[in-house]
């Protein structure tokens, strides 16, 4: 039975071609058959047509573009030869799934490829990327179909090369066919390049193949010109059985299936050919898999594939999915182009989710909702965003693609931000830019952007692991972040018009950043790649110090480093002197200006605000909403003046201000830029605090500060200062997760999870008796459905076993062995306990091979979860260290200098080094790692003589009104 949310009621389905069509009335379909045929049509005038549609030779094969493909201006020998540029592909794939019939061939792969290219240079050099492949055919053909004969071949696997010399030479200006046979194998241990997996349903092994070609492992399946800038249009047949499988079993690929060719027990599915893009974006699935489809929504095809018992989970995606398709049609001016669009669903996939053109992957608990059990708000939450985030590349990324992986983020920071648009569209009700933006994006990547081991945005690279390491909060997060600057001083409505115009100018293209700054150029009064050059080819980010003398403000700038004692690592990389343009914006306490707020610019340099009708009393405020990506620091003057208005009216700030004001004074202490009370009487306000951003922003900042103190005689008013900020939150909101499932309090369910879990932490009498009353529920009946909210369940586990008996311990020791969903919280819970043998004899369990646990994972659990666990976990560590050595070897020493990190006394210095002149024969490596610890640890020690007495006679006062 499936529900019509269309048609308003339950109506009994039948799949249609795998797929569960929801019934409309006739004159429904009629006109939506119109519908299509007039979008179509319009599609034909106003979309421009791929490289398929520029002609066609007598065979059928498309003709190569006028346009000459750009290279990437990059030092990197592995790039191919710009000689020969492919405008054609004829891909045929056959995999074999099915272990029984077929014997030796389980897991291998039959392909053949055409490939059609246009020569630009004469040579008698043709390389083409292959890899895990042997080729047994090859041919050169020009286009007369006279073969060119092959003198010899060669190998080069640090490029993953074949390369042909012909007899004669390639010839500018003409077309030639290349043609191979070979034998690859979808056997991947990544599950990456065209990997085979298998799912079990209804108690049966069903196998499956897909692909995950991002970055360069379309060389996996096919031979082939395997770098972006290297577009074209492809012909794909997938082979399968059609004999002896328990389910229908259906191809797809990214176009839509125009043939299907029968020949015994197997089938040729034939699919129409693609649009011009790159290798990466080709994309293959074949196994028992059904859908739902609907268009009414859309002007095409959709439809969402999963295995038959997830089927029901998949009507959220397939509703949003339509939704987000159009929206963004709307948004950028650009239709989606294709006839058709797939999102699948699989148990086994390397990334998250992928956007390839047509075909996007995801892995299950990406797109299922609900999942399981797991239908909250947090779940629905994510894969809005993840549909938003791949549905969105369709354009920034498929259509207009980056000409090499060092500008990535031109995909991946669009789809970061869009993806925030997109779920507000659809999911209005968690005010998506209000509430996680920051918290998901700018704070996110400002946490690794402030080492000294950061990169650019814009990173040279070249081989595979090399590109797959751009794939990181640099390009996603900060990409998004420095997106959100630029609307904060371009104005919404001229950013888009500039991203409109680059999409527009550039489709089935390859671009660099700078056709980016040159859209934006051209519809607004600045010189866009001055500017952006500072945010993207250098690292880090500035802290901007404000001073206030009278009326006028100076703000300076300068690098920020999260450690005093960090260097940067930037050898390998240009940069700006480490000065930015930077947009900054300002109003005071006699304006309050949020929305349209003063702005100056700092030009690499400082700058000056001349404020107006501001008292010597008003507080003035920077960086407004944060949407510069900065820090800021204020004279001690105007915090404690803005301490002041929060404590007295909080509200007078908009709640991204508030965030933001304290995440920068806890970022600034641990810095030690600025002395961290502030930061702890900030937070005094959150006791009237409602909203979800401000605290979510508190207590993740707050860990430095918990760590410096959890060893010593402060942390019971520490703790019971937490407590109190936390009762009113906790008063209103409880442990009853009911309110907050229901629609319109989404935002109240993640304030609900903040509070509840530290106030179990913080040992809130009546947040720990709920979860030690839900934790004894699931003991007395295990097998039942776990009572505890999902994402609640490692603070329940944890706070029950702290407060608790070796009774509940042990419970929890023998579930994790065969709970796979819950084993890891319960063996991270298994270090809450305050009893020391306990914890000790839980590592001593954990060096025994036949336990089934990591000592490594282990003693990190116990290090991290108190100040005794952390105590008893060093001196374990050096007890056992000559153990843990012989099992990890270097890793050995990474343990040893983690605890650095929460060391803050001249006790816990000489300790460690100890340690290192008792093993001064450690390897560099390890050398490396040593001195950084001694750093950190000196760093924290400077930090604790600089703020405990500060903060604790704070804590005693505000403690002492405390009842």
């Amino acid at each position: 039975m499936v529900y019509n949310v269309y048609d308003g009621g339950t109506e009994e389905e039948k799949p249609k071609n795998g797929c569960f069509v929801t019934k409309t009335a006739g004159i429904l379909i009629f006109v939506v058959v119109v519908l299509i045929l007039i979008g179509a049509v319009l599609m034909a005038y106003y979309i421009p047509q791929s490289s398929c549609d520029d002609g066609e030779t007598e065979d059928g094969v498309p003709m190569p573009d006028a346009t000459v493909t750009e290279e990437p201006s990059i030092e990197f020998d592995g790039l191919l030869p710009d000689t020969l540029v492919p405008y054609h592909y004829r891909v045929k794939l056959k995999p074999y799934l099915d272990e029984e019939l077929d014997g030796e061939d389980w897991k291998k792969l039959d392909g053949e490829t055409s490939i059609y290219i246009s020569c630009i240079k004469n040579t008698n050099e043709i390389k083409v990327h292959h890899r895990l492949m042997t080729i047994s055919t090859y041919e050169v053909r020009d286009e007369d179909g006279n073969e060119i004969a092959v003198t010899s071949t060669e190998i080069d696997n640090m490029y993953a090369w074949f390369i042909m010399y012909t007899s004669e030479d390639l010839l500018a200006g003409r077309n030639y066919s290349l043609h191979f046979v070979y034998q690859g194998t979808v056997d991947q241990a990544d599950i990456r390049g065209f990997y085979y997996s298998s799912y079990m349903e209804n108690d049966i092994e069903t196998p499956f193949v897909a692909t995950h070609f991002e970055p360069t492992r379309a060389r996996d399946a096919f031979p082939s010109f395997d770098e972006p800038h290297l577009k074209a249009t492809f012909d794909t047949i997938l082979v399968h059985r059609t004999a002896g499988v328990s389910y229908e079993r259906i191809a797809l690929s990214n176009m839509e299936n125009i043939k299907n060719v029968t020949d015994g027990d197997w089938n040729e599915a034939h699919f129409a050919t693609s649009v011009k893009m790159s290798t990466y974006l080709n994309c293959y699935v074949i196994g028992e898999f059904v859908c739902k489809e609907n268009s009414n929504r859309t002007r095409y095809q959709f439809r969402v594939w999963s295995r038959p018992s997830t089927i029901n989970s998949t009507q959220y995606s397939l509703d949003i999915g339509m939704d987000t398709l159009t929206y963004f049609e709307h948004l950028f001016g650009v239709d989606y182009n294709l006839a058709k669009m797939d999102m699948v669903a699989l148990t086994a996939f390397s990334p998250g989710a992928m956007e390839n053109w047509g075909l996007i992957l995801y892995r299950e608990t990406r797109m299922l909702y609900p999942w399981e059990d797991y239908k909250t708000p947090a779940t629905k939450k994510g894969v809005a965003l993840i549909v938003g985030h791949e549905i969105l590349h369709q354009w920034c990324g498929n259509y207009v693609t980056m000409i090499w992986w060092d500008h990535i983020w031109l995909n991946e920071g669009f789809a970061s931000y869009f993806q925030h648009d997109s779920a507000d569209y659809v999911e209005p009700q968690y005010h998506f830019f209000d509430q996680f933006f920051l918290e998901d994006e700018t704070y996110s990547a400002m946490q690794v952007d402030q080492d000294g081991s950061s990169r650019p945005m814009i990173t040279p690279v070249g081989f595979y692991e090399e590109i797959r390491s751009l794939f990181d909060r640099i390009s996603y997060e900060k990409g998004a972040a420095i997106i959100m600057m630029m609307k904060s001083f371009l104005g919404e409505d001229v950013m888009m018009e500039g991203i409109r115009n680059y999409i527009k100018d550039n489709l089935f293209s390859n671009v660099h950043t700078d056709d980016l700054w040159q859209a934006l150029s051209e519809v607004s009064p600045y010189n866009m790649k001055q500017i952006m050059d500072t945010w993207t080819l250098q690292m880090g980010y500035p802290v901007v110090n404000v001073n206030r003398v009278d009326d006028v403000v100076t703000a300076d700038q300068e690098h920020f480093l999260v450690a005093p004692y960090d260097e940067v690592e930037d050898d390998e990389y240009t940069n700006k002197g480490y000065k930015w343009y930077v947009p900054l914006t300002y109003t005071h306490q006699g304006e309050k200006e949020y929305i349209n707020p003063g702005m100056v610019w700092m030009n690499q340099d400082s700058a000056t605000i001349e404020f107006t009708n501001i008292d010597e009393e008003h507080w003035y405020l920077v960086n407004i909403n944060h949407t510069a990506y900065i820090r800021v620091n204020y004279d001690a003057e105007n915090w404690e003046k803005l301490i002041k208005q929060l404590n007295e009216s909080f509200e007078v700030f908009p709640i991204r201000s508030r965030s933001a004001l304290i995440s920068d004074a806890f970022i600034l202490g641990e810095a030690q830029q600025l002395d961290n009370v502030i930061a702890v009487r900030l937070m005094e306000y959150l006791y009237k605090e409602d909203q979800y951003l401000p605290w979510d922003t508190c207590i993740s900042g707050q860990y430095y500060t918990l760590y410096s103190l959890w060893r010593t005689t402060t942390y019971g008013r520490w703790e019971k200062y937490l407590r109190y900020l936390l009762s009113p939150s906790y008063d209103d909101l409880g442990w009853d997760f009911e309110y907050t499932y229901s629609e319109g309090n989404e935002v109240e369910y993640y304030r609900q999870l903040t509070t509840v879990r530290a106030a179990c932490f913080y040992n809130h009498v009546e947040c720990a008796g709920n979860a030690t009353s839900l934790y004894h529920q699931w003991m007395a009946s295990p097998d039942d459905d776990n009572p505890i909210e999902p994402n609640m369940r490692h603070s329940a586990y944890c706070t029950s076993i702290r407060l608790g008996s070796h009774e509940e311990w042990q419970f929890a020791f023998e579930r994790q062995k065969d709970d796979e969903d819950e084993g890891g919280r319960l063996r991270s819970a298994m270090a809450c306990s305050r009893d020391p043998w306990v914890l000790v004899g839980y590592m001593e369990t954990s060096l025994d091979e036949n336990s089934g646990l990591s000592p490594l994972t282990t003693i990190g659990y116990v290090r991290d979860n108190s100040g005794l666990g952390f105590n008893l976990a060093w001196d374990f560590t050096l007890d056992n260290f000559n153990d843990l050595h012989a099992l990890y070897e270097t890793s050995a020493y990474g343990l040893v200098f983690s605890f650095a990190v929460k060391m803050n006394t001249q006790e816990d210095l000489d300790s460690l080094m100890s340690f290192g002149s008792t093993h001064y024969d450690m390897p560099g490596e390890a050398a490396v790692g040593f001195y950084e610890a001694i750093k950190m640890v000196k760093n924290n020690i400077n930090w604790t003589d600089r703020n405990a007495e500060d903060i604790e006679n704070f804590l005693f006062e505000v403690t002492s009104r405390i009842p």
